[in-house]
């Protein structure tokens, strides 16, 4: 195993630590204010697919913002890990939708509906970079997701969604580590395009 491999096993574990600290001590996890600054970079009425995802485990709280996006009339699309598939599957769900324990212990939207391609991502992150990359589970779906997205030459937004405490001075990255376009946390917007 190369040493950047094991810096980012171990940031892992430390940050996956750090990141219980920092929810078990939360008050806000949704600012409706800092997600509204997100329209001065992107033109949402161009916006149809929105990804996010079900919060787990200590990760910052995704039912406000899976409201917000509701809300704005957007369909709303949540990941599948399909077996023998490298890139995710965006599924259209809402809310009241059921939802089953998919790989990894994630929730998937139960229905077999189509998929979707969404224009909007929200990811889930461990810790992330003020150069805009952001160090996730390790699985590299995401990463893999996007690459495919820009080979094919679609247009699209990923905002890494976490709380403001998990900044890193610098998230160590792997040549395929897909860069974001903002960071969304409760207290402010980062910008990285």
């Amino acid at each position: 195993m190369n040493e950047l491999i094991s810096r980012k096993i171990q940031l892992r574990k430390t940050l996956t630590h750090q990141r219980d600290l920092i929810k078990k001590n939360s008050k806000v996890e949704f600012n409706e204010d800092v997600f509204n600054k997100l329209k001065n970079f992107i033109d949402f009425k161009e916006i149809e697919n929105v990804a996010s995802f079900i919060s787990i485990r200590s990760e910052i709280s995704t039912d406000d913002l899976n409201k917000k996006i509701l809300e704005l009339n957007k369909r709303l699309l949540f990941p599948v890990i399909k077996k023998n598939l490298d890139e995710l599957v965006f599924k259209k769900s809402n809310l009241d939708n059921k939802f089953k324990i998919g790989k990894f212990n994630i929730p998937e939207p139960e229905s077999d509906g189509e998929a979707l391609i969404p224009q909007l991502f929200f990811v889930p992150c461990l810790g992330f970079d003020l150069n805009g990359f952001r160090l996730g589970y390790g699985g590299g779906f995401y990463d893999k997701t996007f690459a495919k997205l820009k080979n094919l030459n679609l247009k699209f937004y990923a905002v890494g969604f976490a709380f403001d405490d998990q900044k890193q001075v610098k998230i160590p990255i792997e040549s395929f580590d897909f860069k974001l376009d903002f960071v969304l946390t409760e207290k402010q917007l980062y910008k990285f395009i």
